[in-house]
């Protein structure tokens, strides 16, 4: 049994209740575990939908990277909400304002706490100013716009679904973010589901040229460890694991999964889990995911 697997197995019962994982070499399936169990994508939404419609929104000049937009704070691009450098605070809990577009309003009226630029901080509340905007000039909501713009991704990945593995409190079938739930499930910072074959075939449009400015968006980061959505390896206790390709890009999410790529060496690796099922305390997914993607790394041949 591969290190791979043996991690998964170990795992099961402890990290989380449900585990699934795809690792593809150039477009090819080397590694599949559970691969057709469906789970909440969490905050990969950032990078598997939202992320891209604004690349597209971009090379079509609907949205300039760095044009300004009436809808948000002077000085905000949408390069630097990509960035997460906007300046934007990192969460909030906005499901009590109401619907979806009390919630987008509520994101946007968010006073800044830094300078546009100045400084990195994750935030989800910047994914829904830059989600407000790309409904603003496609003319539709963002599951709408995924489908029109990328059917591709849209037929791979959904919205909810009845057969997810439960999350916290066993809620089951619905995403578990607070904010995108009261959105009706459909947000630009959470709200997808897929299982790990369909992640890895969507992840893998972005190393084969697929994505408009895929090159960009892994390469051209801001003030912190972000480049254009996608993250990159930051520190000892990365989710890449200690020693990453010097190319890797990836993200992850809070429900517990996440997805790290090299596009050098043609590698995609999707660790998808319900840890949230077991509680909130970080520590066991986060050594799992830093061993899990290090194996990766280690088993799979490069190029």
């Amino acid at each position: 049994m591969s290190p791979l697997a043996s991690m998964l197995i170990e795992a099961q019962g402890r990290v989380a209740p449900a585990l699934a994982a795809v690792v593809l070499h150039r477009g090819v399936p080397v590694f599949e575990h559970e691969a057709h169990r469906m789970f909440d994508l969490a905050s990969l939404t950032k990078v598997l939908a939202t992320t891209e419609l604004a690349l597209r929104a971009a090379e079509a000049c609907q949205l300039p990277l760095d044009a300004t937009h009436p809808l948000w704070h002077a000085g905000l691009t949408s390069r630097l909400l990509l960035q997460h450098s906007a300046g934007c605070l990192w969460w909030r809990e906005l499901w009590h304002e109401g619907g979806r577009e009390a919630i987008l309003a509520a994101a946007r009226a968010e006073p800044l706490v830094t300078p546009p630029g100045a400084r990195h901080t994750y935030s989800d509340l910047g994914f829904l100013c830059l989600g407000a905007a790309l409904e603003a000039v496609g003319g539709a909501p963002i599951d709408r716009l995924l489908a029109r713009e990328v059917p591709e991704v849209a037929q791979r990945l959904t919205w909810g679904h009845a057969e997810a593995e439960p999350t916290e409190g066993g809620l089951h079938g619905v995403v578990h973010d607070d904010n995108a739930r009261a959105m009706g499930g459909v947000a630009p910072h959470a709200g997808l589901f897929g299982t790990a074959q369909a992640v890895g075939e969507v992840a893998t449009r972005w190393l084969a040229g697929r994505v408009p400015m895929a090159e960009a968006a892994f390469t051209q980061r801001g003030a912190g460890s972000h480049a254009l959505g996608w993250d990159t390896p930051s520190g000892d206790c990365s989710s890449a694991g200690p020693r990453p390709p010097a190319d890797a890009v990836g993200h992850t999410g809070f429900t517990g999964t996440s997805l790290w790529m090299s596009p050098r060496r043609g590698i995609v690796a999707v660790l998808l889990t319900n840890r949230v099922a077991y509680g909130r305390d970080p520590v066991a997914i986060r050594e799992l995911r830093h061993r899990w993607h290090q194996a990766v790394w280690d088993e799979v041949a490069g190029g």
